[in-house]
């Protein structure tokens, strides 16, 4: 496996839940699994320096390109056929994957929109997830009462970008600026990189002033450019239009989670910030957290070695839990 040769990892397809589901699958032979969701507009390739690792640590990886992104396919829906990219429908696609690949339980470990998958798999599957790890996503319990995306830009102002990224009008101009929307998108936490995507008005306006972050090689970038070039971004973007239909889904879903937790924060993170996670113990009874402060919101490229060390010193605690409880 070279983090650099997204061809020397092992792909796989598998047809669930209605779709043909990318995935790739390394470990085969280990009995301890663990399934890693990227966020947007991220794909597998976003675990690449986490993959080896866990292999390594004993686990089997299931890494699949999640339900619109990537591999994997993007059905087209009309509004009010958002139902097929709610939380409660992805979970299902991990449920039907997990299940032919026979594994009963496993360790979902998720960042940025795959951190919200990864909660809610503990609430709607909590008998097949052993543990949830998330990075950067703070988890959020169902709402009372629907707030629309305005109204969560309104409450929490770093959301504002979602605004544009629900409008129709965002995936004609990322289709049509796919390099230069993934050089804006994707980027480290230094001063110096730092590139401003939305000010309440323009979203990425500046877009041919953004030069490739040094933190993603040429190699690296191209794997992501050829993916969104081939399959456009209308999947990835109905993630940001179903805020009504998580709601809907989630009425009478548990609040309170007590599988064990991890929750990762990054103290360059603009926009899911650090603070956001303080309720969460309120929440979620079994929790861990642990913070990095020199790392923005790609922590899985730009401070692997230090995320990996947090996530298998979890996973050693976790198995010396498990292995007590046994005896």
């Amino acid at each position: 496996m070279d983090p650099l040769d997204p061809n020397s990892f092992r792909h796989k397809f598998s047809i669930v839940n209605g779709i043909t589901l990318h995935f790739v699958d390394e470990g085969e032979e280990r009995n301890e699994a663990i399934v890693l969701c990227h966020g947007f507009p991220d794909l597998w390739y976003g675990w690449r320096y986490q993959i080896p690792v866990l292999v390594k640590k004993g686990y089997r990886v299931i890494v699949p390109d999640l339900r619109g992104f990537g591999q994997t396919d993007a059905p087209r829906c009309p509004p009010e056929n958002l139902q097929l990219y709610g939380f409660k429908n992805i979970c299902q696609d991990l449920v039907e994957l997990t299940e032919q690949l026979n594994i009963r339980t496993a360790i979902y470990c998720g960042h940025d929109w795959g951190g919200m998958v990864v909660w809610r798999m503990a609430q709607y599957h909590p008998e097949r997830v052993r543990a949830v790890i998330s990075i950067c996503t703070f988890y959020t319990p169902p709402r009372d009462h629907y707030l629309s995306v305005e109204d969560i830009a309104r409450e929490m102002p770093s959301f504002q970008y979602q605004i544009y990224l629900s409008h129709p009008k965002a995936e004609i101009e990322l289709d049509s600026n796919v390099e230069t929307a993934l050089k804006a998108l994707i980027r480290s936490s230094k001063k110096e990189e730092y590139f401003k995507l939305f000010d309440g008005k323009v979203y990425l306006g500046s877009l041919n002033k953004a030069p490739k972050s040094a933190f993603i090689s040429d190699k690296e970038l191209d794997y992501y450019i050829a993916q969104y070039k081939a399959r456009g971004f209308h999947g990835a973007l109905n993630w940001y239009k179903t805020r009504k239909v998580n709601y809907q889904d989630e009425k009478g879903l548990r609040r309170e989670i007590n599988t064990p937790s991890l929750m990762i924060t990054a103290g360059k993170d603009n926009i899911l910030k650090p603070e956001f996670a303080k309720d969460m113990p309120k929440y979620c009874s079994d929790l861990v957290i642990e913070h990095v402060e020199e790392s923005g919101h790609w922590m899985m490229i730009e401070q692997p070695q230090k995320l990996n060390e947090i996530i298998t010193a979890f996973l050693d605690k976790l198995k010396t839990r498990t292995d007590k409880a046994k005896i």
